[in-house]
């Protein structure tokens, strides 16, 4: 959260910047704004990418924020006749969809109710003509495209008594249904693809006037900063991103190890075990002892001893005591391991090789002491 805001229970939000205080609803009013202008400019870029599956799926979200708010501004107010003016286009030639409780009312139809809304929201006036003539048009020329002849017959009686359908267009659309040609001239000048652009020109007008980007913009801010930061990363050198991991391994195995003992105050190795006939206590051979240090390989060597015979095991427990000398074999994988994961990576390289009885520390140590004598090779 922010440090100069702080919302509190009672819906109030106190800037410590300036000791004012504002309501939870004025923000929230301004956010759903930005989240309403984003929407929109997606819904109009599907539409004018004929995505008709992003479109939809976007559409129902729309729907979800302006359709419950009464308190629209009136531009979103704009904003959101526009998309159902854009939904009904969409779905213009799928019959089946009705937005009015009047089954008869194609998705055209109901478009063209919409335009006329939209009329004082279109800068040219030549323009708003344009689509209302094609949508004319395609009213009844998409009934005779979907072979619905009586439905078609139906749509023009209902331009003629409900719309102000110019007369000339009227005998035009009237002879085009008596001849039942889906392929007239006046529908092929007068096309729903001309329709579909003509309504991407009418969006490009009102985005150029109300962009509705800032929190698009801001976005794409946020994502650039990631690209860069991503490419820096990428740009930092190995050894460099090595060295800085070997570091923070190496703090964070010292914080771990110095939490525990230096030493035992008893040993618990008997080499002697006490019986009970000779009433004598075990026989304690004191050792020399250091840090504890256990990496999942050491672990899993000491579940090995533990499965060994007694002789064998006492025999390993004695070897292990002394310092044991790095083998041949050994610098050959640690080598091997440094040119696979680079250095640092002591863990993954004590895992991947055999390194009996060795552990992380001890491989930075060896690598360590090769480099000073010039064997790394």
């Amino acid at each position: 959260m922010d440090t100069n805001t702080a919302v509190e229970s009672q819906g109030v939000i106190s800037s410590t910047s300036d000791g004012g205080k504002l309501t939870f609803s004025e923000v929230e009013c301004v956010t759903k704004s930005w989240i309403v202008d984003f929407y929109f400019l997606s819904l109009c870029r599907y539409y004018k990418e004929k995505n008709v599956a992003k479109f939809s799926k976007t559409l129902r979200a729309f729907e979800v924020i302006v359709d419950d708010d009464c308190h629209l501004q009136d531009v979103q107010q704009t904003k959101r006749t526009i998309c159902c003016f854009l939904s009904r286009i969409t779905d213009g030639k799928n019959l089946d969809v009705h937005y009015d409780p009047n089954s008869s009312i194609t998705p055209l139809m109901s478009a063209l109710q919409v335009w006329e809304c939209l009329k004082t929201a279109v800068a040219d006036t030549s323009l708003h003509d344009n689509v209302r003539v094609l949508l004319f048009v395609q009213s009844v020329g998409v009934c005779l495209e979907m072979g619905k002849v009586q439905l078609a017959a139906e749509t023009l009686k209902w331009l003629e008594t409900e719309t102000d359908l110019p007369q000339k267009l009227q005998r035009k659309l009237s002879t085009v249904l008596n001849k039942k040609d889906a392929h007239d001239q006046l529908l092929m000048s007068f096309s729903y693809n001309r329709l579909i652009e003509s309504v991407s020109t009418f969006l490009d007008m009102f985005l150029e006037e109300y962009p509705s980007d800032f929190l698009l913009k801001a976005a794409s801010q946020v994502v650039q900063v990631r690209q860069e930061r991503s490419e820096r990363e990428e740009s930092t050198p190995t050894s460099h991103t090595s060295e800085i991991s070997a570091k923070i391994e190496e703090q964070i195995i010292s914080s771990e190890l110095n939490l525990r003992p230096k030493k035992k105050l008893f040993s618990t190795r008997s080499i002697h075990p006490w019986k009970p006939e000779t009433a004598k206590k075990s026989l304690c051979v004191p050792r020399k002892t250091s840090r504890l240090k256990v990496s999942r390989l050491s672990f899993k060597d000491e579940q090995g001893l533990a499965s060994l015979p007694s002789d064998k095991q006492g025999l390993a427990s004695l070897q292990h005591r002394g310092k044991r000398m790095w083998t041949w074999e050994e610098d050959r994988h640690l080598r091997a391991g440094v040119k696979a994961y680079g250095e640092g990576k002591w863990a993954k390289i004590l895992e991947q090789f055999e390194f009996p009885e060795r552990t992380s520390v001890m491989l930075k140590d060896r690598w360590r002491t090769l480099k000073k004598n010039g064997k790394d090779f």
